[in-house]
């Protein structure tokens, strides 16, 4: 197991980087919001928040953290996250050397409840988003991970108080 971010060191991950976040702006969508650190339910965590809209080709919200060493998925089983939610779908988003365009990246979703949450996401379940990039995440190096909400109209809310590799 390897701890990426358990808050210790608020708004940096261990590995030394800053999170960032995204919306589907940067394309001309209409999806808005923030992500700050803040105590949640009795957790220090990383709430991001917003609303998601399909409208203008739209559909996302993103904090994502670079890996830098690059992490391979052999080494790991999949990434885990403990999170709270809003009782919708989020995702996690991987990018490798290999997905260079923005709508390029590895993805595991999971529905995420009104509590508190460990997820285990197998790296063997992620599914590729774009036909020109290799079919399996496995065997790759890791150079980001999103936290994503998207992909339909709604009000985003998940917390996360940590993520890692198992």
């Amino acid at each position: 197991m390897l701890v990426l971010d358990d808050l210790k060191n608020p708004g940096t991950s261990l590995q030394g980087h800053k999170w960032k976040f995204f919306t589907d702006g940067v394309m001309g969508g209409k999806s808005s919001g923030r992500t700050r650190i803040e105590e949640y339910k009795d957790k220090k965590c990383y709430r991001m928040t917003g609303n998601v809209t399909t409208e203008n080709n739209g559909g996302f919200i993103q904090m994502r953290i670079t890996i830098d060493p690059l992490i391979s998925s052999s080494d790991y089983e999949g990434i885990y996250i403990s999170a709270f939610g809003n009782n919708h779908k989020y995702s996690i988003h991987i990018r490798t050397p290999f997905t260079l365009a923005p709508w390029q990246y590895y993805y595991s979703n999971f529905l995420l409840k009104n509590n508190w949450s460990k997820f285990e996401l197998p790296f063997k379940n992620f599914k590729k988003s774009n036909l020109y990039q290799p079919k399996n995440l496995i065997g790759n190096k890791i150079k980001s991970i999103g936290i994503v909400a998207g992909f339909d109209n709604f009000y985003a809310d998940i917390a996360v108080s940590e993520i890692g590799f198992y």
